[in-house]
């Protein structure tokens, strides 16, 4: 008795009448496919279906909380991170439905292999694409149901059956139980006799073991993450001092919190007389005075936990849309708290338009060392390296912010204090109170404060950082 598997039509078939007929007739589908197999329409179609249910998620709102807590974070504003989402749901989406599809057709070769089947690459790439018809068709159901159920819709899927927290494994294998994918196994087993020539029993035994080992794995991935807390913040304490409130995790030491308290003291001190500048409870009437309101700053142990929480690699930043800071307490966090501080106070109490030479200057100046340096030890070693950069650059905005921060900065901070070694420590308020919230030419501000022209101001300013620095015995002599 023969065992050949019974001839099937293999006459070509178009591409629409493909991606239309895969679902009502399956079977005839995939076998005149393997004459002629081609993957581009179905491809398209799930991924325009799985960025057009992004796009319309966050064109509803249903993305604020998200871009909210990533802005937060990052520093970024929520208006720029929501302007960039589109373009991100595009390469995301570009990204993740082909390299998932490759992926899959690689998985299904090998298992198909296994029980002795063999295809091309194009018809197996061709199958798994036409397979997937289903999930672009509930990506589109979930997302016309939006303006009806008022909350995006992940899928019919069994998650609904258990806890998230409890049983994330389950819960994960749960969620991957959805009946747009139990169909794309259904016909991945259909496709799978005529594109890899198994007898149906192999065919079905190839797509049931593709699906256990899939939903196995995408299930543990998804399920691995559910039982932990999606705040990272959940858990940690918090500590007024002055004008700031810290935020610490629980097992931060009260001497590390209480050393911390002592330098902000001493920074808003610091501020508020190079500037004038204080934290506090705001005028009754909401205006910005006497004080400006509280600072939010979160600590991490290290640069490396603020950067998992983060995604920002330096020791500290500011979130001036919301008052936030986040800080890294390692060496060097002082001056960095200190910097950041100021500017995020001036952009409270100013907006976004300031003099970057006067703020950034007094900043780095407040913070008194750039790079583990004195600020001045840092300017004098850029200029016996010949990188300090020209007043003439620095008093020029547009000049000033093309300039790699690392010589920008460290020697506008050189230039304030060397206004107030020259002139005390009252030259730092009436230098900002001159620019505050306002972009005006820094130069006439500091020709007119130390009462020389721009470059005599720069030759002096060469001379003062090229002097040795007087060291005070330690009986004051």
């Amino acid at each position: 008795m023969s065992t050949d598997i019974p001839s099937t039509e293999t006459r070509p078939i178009g591409a629409l009448a493909a991606l239309t007929l895969v679902l009502a007739f399956p079977g005839r589908t995939f076998s005149r496919l393997v004459e002629r197999p081609h993957w581009v329409l179905p491809l398209v179609f799930v991924l325009c279906a799985a960025v057009l249910s992004g796009m319309i998620a966050l064109g509803a709102g249903f993305m604020d909380d998200r871009i909210a807590e990533e802005a937060l974070r990052t520093g970024h504003s929520p208006e720029d991170i929501k302007a960039g989402a589109p373009a991100a749901a595009v390469v995301s989406g570009l990204v993740g439905v082909v390299g998932a599809t490759l992926l899959q057709t690689l998985i299904l070769m090998a298992i198909a292999r296994l029980y002795g089947g063999r295809s091309t690459f194009r018809r197996a790439f061709s199958a798994v694409c036409h397979a997937s018809v289903p999930i672009g068709l509930s990506a589109i159901l979930m997302t016309a149901l939006i303006p009806f159920v008022h909350r995006p819709l992940s899928g019919l899927n069994l998650s609904f059956l258990l806890d998230r927290a409890s049983q994330p494994v389950l819960w994960g294998v749960a969620s991957q139980l959805d009946i747009a994918v139990i169909w794309f196994f259904i016909l991945l087993g259909i496709a799978a006799r005529p594109v890899f020539e198994l007898d149906p029993r192999r065919a079905t035994a190839t797509a049931v073991t593709f699906g256990a080992v899939t939903v196995l794995v995408l299930g543990l991935m998804s399920g691995g993450n559910a039982g932990e807390t999606v705040d990272p913040y959940e858990g940690w304490r918090t500590r007024d001092v002055g004008g700031v409130t810290f935020h610490a995790s629980g097992d931060a030491p009260d001497e590390t919190l209480a050393v911390i308290g002592l330098v902000s003291t001493r920074t808003e001190s610091r501020i508020h007389l190079m500037t004038g500048m204080k934290l506090g409870p705001k005028a009754p009437d909401g205006s910005s005075g006497p004080g400006l309101g509280r600072i939010e700053c979160y600590l991490y142990p290290s640069v490396e936990e603020k950067m998992r929480v983060t995604g920002n690699p330096g020791l500290a930043h500011r979130v001036e849309h919301a008052g936030v800071m986040h800080l890294a307490w390692e060496e060097g966090a002082e001056s960095a708290y200190a910097r950041e501080l100021l500017k995020l106070m001036d952009a409270r109490a100013y907006g976004k338009v300031y003099t970057p030479l006067i703020r950034d200057g007094l900043a780095v100046c407040v913070g008194q060392a750039w790079a583990g340096e004195p600020v001045r030890e840092a300017a004098k070693d850029l200029l016996d390296r010949r990188l300090l950069p020209d007043l003439d650059a620095l008093v020029d905005a547009v000049r000033f912010v093309q300039l790699d921060e690392k010589l920008s900065q460290p020697a506008a901070g050189a230039v304030v204090c060397f206004a107030m070694d020259e002139r005390g420590p009252l030259v730092a308020r009436w230098l900002y109170e001159e620019v505050a919230g306002r972009s005006v030419p820094a130069g006439p501000v500091l020709e007119a404060a130390l009462e020389d022209s721009l470059g005599a101001i720069e030759r002096r300013w060469h001379e003062y950082l090229r002097a040795p620095v007087a060291v005070t015995a330690p009986d004051g002599r």
